[in-house]
């Protein structure tokens, strides 16, 4: 059995570089898995479109880009006492630059001629020197080897005023930072901030737009097992569910440890979210669940709930799919396990090939 991501490589390369072109300021984040695309994959694009900073969430993940780019890279988590990367430690050590969240830190790397930024408290909560102790830290501010400063800003809420705001009490301090890197910022927002920014260059680390914004260049499929006919009144699955009437059944690979039927949290929960998802347990229970499996275009309903590896959905006929035929799945890739990843178009640059099966 298989679950598979097809990567349209021309149309993926595409929409990174109109993005980029569009978006200059971006620094590429590549954390945990690479949003799902795979970390080598999406370092090697760093690598083509020649990125001068990317940006990754742990000191491991910064050895295999200090490895596989050749521009600087940033560590978001925090550096944590005593845990700074020792200089000579990795190849093109001298690229590294570590997150600085607390004052203790700050302290430790100062006048060891590794390089730095400083990020400060957001309404995120959550790490980051608070504002109030910005005037302790002018000095190392004006450090050599201070690249700038941090701001997680949250996706909602007025992320102009918040940046506007530090960019202020940095200047109220006498103090200009190279760069600041925040988050989550449009590019009409990075317009309104660059106007007033002075010599501060505004970046904004980016990863899900970047790499999965164009969702038809990367597609999940799952692969079919079996079809056979459901008579009316037997019971199926984990579950024992009674099928109401005579219909046929495909298994399909993919199933909870890929990721298929795992609900992820939402940063909101609205009351029309919420009721949304509570039709959805009622309809688990009774049966007709939407799956995110699509024949010919249709979400397909589960008929049992997802096992390990594979899905129970209903499909129309006994001939609508056959064992080895391949279903188009709709996931949100970056908690998505697969089994494989096939890259289409890689070496010509020509058009992608047609969706393999159904």
């Amino acid at each position: 059995m298989t679950f598979k991501l097809v990567i349209d490589q021309p149309r993926w390369e595409a929409h990174v570089d109109a993005y980029l072109a569009e978006h200059p300021w971006v620094v590429p984040v590549v954390k945990g898995d690479g949003y799902g695309v795979g970390a080598e994959r999406v370092l090697a694009q760093c690598r083509r479109v020649q990125a001068p900073v990317v940006a990754v969430g742990t000191p491991a993940e910064a050895q295999q880009a200090l490895a596989s780019t050749d521009g600087d890279v940033l560590v978001l988590f925090p550096t944590l006492p005593g845990e700074a990367l020792p200089g000579g430690a990795l190849p093109g050590d001298a690229r590294l630059v570590h997150t600085v969240a607390s004052e203790t830190m700050l302290r430790e790397l100062l006048g060891t001629g590794r390089r730095f930024v400083v990020e400060v408290d957001s309404p995120m909560g959550r790490h980051g020197i608070e504002w109030t102790r910005l005037p302790s830290l002018v000095d190392a501010l004006r450090d050599e080897h201070c690249e700038g400063v941090a701001l997680h800003n949250p996706p909602s809420g007025d992320r102009v005023e918040l940046v506007s705001s530090l960019l202020d009490r940095l200047g109220e301090l006498g103090v200009t930072v190279p760069r600041l890197y925040a988050s989550h910022l449009t590019a009409e927002e990075v317009g309104r901030l660059s106007g007033s920014a002075g010599d501060t260059a505004v970046l904004v680390r980016t990863g899900t737009d970047l790499w999965l914004g164009d969702p038809a260049a990367l597609t999940a499929y799952g692969q079919v097992i079996d079809v056979h006919p459901v008579a009316r009144g037997r019971s199926i699955g984990y579950s024992q569910r009674t099928a109401r009437k005579d219909g046929w059944l495909a298994v399909v690979g993919g199933g909870t440890a890929h990721g298929v039927g795992i609900e992820t949290a939402r940063p909101r929960m609205t009351p029309r979210l919420a009721a949304r998802k509570a039709a959805r347990v009622v309809a688990t229970q009774l049966g007709g669940a939407p799956s995110p499996f699509r024949l010919d275009g249709r979400r397909l309903t589960y008929a049992d709930v997802p096992h390990m590896q594979v899905s129970m959905v209903s499909v129309p006929s006994g001939d609508a799919v056959r064992p080895g035929d391949w279903l188009a799945c709709d996931m949100r890739i970056t908690v998505t396990r697969f089994d494989e990843v096939e890259v289409r178009g890689a070496d010509t640059g020509a058009a992608s090939p047609g969706v393999p099966g159904r």
